[in-house]
């Protein structure tokens, strides 16, 4: 899919702070991020969990982008995860990926990868709105594809919804997954933010201007 410069920021915003100048103080060396429960990996670029990566996935996907020292390096962390992967992050803490090339790796290897997991798990989501089909992504981006278990509810909602087309039913069942991060910030408004790119394209695209560019 081709991002809109706005769906793109979504992304940007929820997985590396906005940009560049949230990646260059915070992302530029490998991270695990979250507390010290956490089930994440070795995490690189723009939200590139090496953990939940095959080799063949990480070589494909990295190989364009990082020397073949760095590449042998991080091959010995894929499928790590929590305090695994937090064992071997102070010896990978000097690989740097500048900005430019981890822009570069997202849109060409995890857009289209989560997008393929979107269409997956919200069948019809091809015939949505962009700002359905962005923000979406960006829930799947977080928060993977699964439909099952009592945490999933409102992704299987989500679900009936897009193939129903009853698109502005989505921000409300968004908002409703804030219930399960009641003390996590970041997560809320993520979701908050999802749900407002929907309600914002929605709205452009039913508005008078939006008509009449259409009929032109």
């Amino acid at each position: 899919m081709k991002l809109t410069p706005e769906g793109l920021q979504l992304l940007l915003d929820g997985e590396v702070g906005g940009g560049w100048k949230y990646y260059e103080k915070f992302c530029l060396h490998p991270v695990v991020p979250g507390g010290k429960d956490t089930n994440s990996g070795i995490t690189l670029g723009i939200g590139y969990d090496c953990g939940a990566q095959s080799t063949g996935t990480f070589l494909t996907e990295w190989e364009d982008f990082l020397s073949q020292a760095d590449l042998a390096r991080l091959l010995t962390v894929v499928g790590l995860r929590g305090a695994e992967a937090k064992r071997w992050l102070p010896i990978l803490k000097d690989i740097t990926i500048p900005w430019d090339a981890a822009l570069e790796q997202f849109e060409r290897y995890s857009v289209p990868r989560y997008w393929a997991a979107t269409q997956q798990a919200f069948p019809g989501v091809t015939e949505a709105p962009p700002c359905v089909q962005e923000a979406l992504l960006s829930l799947v981006f977080n928060r993977g594809p699964s439909m099952a278990g009592a945490r999933r509810i409102e992704m299987r909602f989500i679900r009936i919804a897009v193939a129903a087309g009853q698109w502005s039913q989505i921000p409300v069942e968004l908002r409703e997954m804030k219930r399960l991060w009641p003390d996590t910030k970041g997560l809320q408004n993520r979701r908050e933010a999802e749900a407002r790119h929907i309600e914002i394209g929605l709205a452009k695209s039913n508005s008078p201007q939006s008509a009449q560019s259409a009929q032109s």
